[in-house]
């Protein structure tokens, strides 16, 4: 029995696989961080993906958008309230490829306007290839969009669906 009791034992502390556990759980969580700063921002994001992107103030835009038409659906439109009394906008819309050519990149700004045809609020949305991969010709999407922001008092007429830039496929 007095071998059990007085029995030495190692340092009860700190042991080797505890500090090499440790190390390794460093090691996971800097690679997570450096990855996860190394990302890039959506906003480099899509720059990126509407490089060499047809845009406003382009001589060939106007050409390319009589190509896109855009219908909006007011019998889907919603408003919501928020707790905090905002009002959320809910837009959505029919875009239809009436051109000849694939659309792999389409930025639309989707926004209310006022009795006055005044706009109040807008958002810029990348719907190709954000939320579709393609847009082929003769294809139609349905999309929706989300705008938060409004009071009450707004004086909020019609949804504004306008094209900012356009992408086509590379033959």
């Amino acid at each position: 029995m007095d071998l059990f009791v007085n029995k030495e034992r190692g340092n009860p502390g700190f042991s080797k696989a505890l500090g090499a556990a440790i190390v390794v759980a460093m090691l996971v969580i800097a690679g997570l961080i450096y990855f996860i700063f190394t990302l890039p921002t959506p906003k480099e994001e899509k720059a990126e993906i509407l490089q060499d992107a047809v845009t406003e103030g382009m001589p060939e835009f106007e050409e390319y958008t009589r190509d896109l038409v855009i219908t909006n659906d007011a019998r889907r439109m919603q408003e919501a309230r928020t707790g905090l009394g905002d009002v959320v906008m809910k837009l959505s819309a029919r875009i239809r490829n009436a051109g000849d050519r694939t659309l792999t990149g389409l930025e639309v700004s989707v926004g209310m306007v006022d009795t006055k045809n005044e706009l109040i609020k807008d958002k810029k949305v990348l719907f190709v290839p954000k939320h579709y991969p393609k847009l082929e010709p003769g294809e139609e999407i349905d999309v929706s969009v989300s705008i938060a922001g409004f009071s009450s008092d707004d004086d909020r007429a019609n949804a504004r669906w306008k094209v900012t830039a356009i992408k086509f496929e590379e033959k």
